[in-house]
């Protein structure tokens, strides 16, 4: 019988291929982030005025889908958040004009029953 020869290096490969498959994760996420997050297609306004320190974004989208600050979130997951809210926070709304505006409301509403009231929406100039 011969005994296995002992290897005196460890072997390498496997390591560099999760490091590609991380690699490969990062690169799909950063475009994700980089390329525009939501889709929402705004409604336009003739007077646009710009907003500063702004520090929470809540997006709706034609799907009656909800977003905060760029990540999804349902409407009672929406509706805790806000309630961590300070009320010196300025809150803006995007909402893609095919939106339902009852979604729309649905956030005012939550928004003023926690006594939010530097409240800004996006619109296209």
């Amino acid at each position: 019988m011969r005994s296995l020869k002992r290897q005196d290096s460890m072997n390498v490969i496997p390591f560099i291929d999760v490091l590609l498959v991380l690699l490969a994760i990062v690169f799909v996420i950063s475009n994700f982030i980089a390329l525009g997050k939501i889709d929402i297609n705004l409604p336009q306004a003739s007077t646009v005025e710009e907003i500063e320190n702004v520090k929470r974004t809540i997006t709706i989208n034609e799907q009656k889908e909800f977003f905060l600050d760029d990540a999804p979130i349902s409407r009672e997951e929406l509706m805790a958040k806000i309630e961590t809210f300070s009320k010196e926070d300025v809150v803006t709304i995007m909402s893609d004009k095919q939106a339902y505006y009852e979604d729309f409301i649905y956030v005012i509403d939550i928004l003023k029953q926690n006594s939010i009231d530097k409240i800004s929406m996006v619109v296209k100039k």
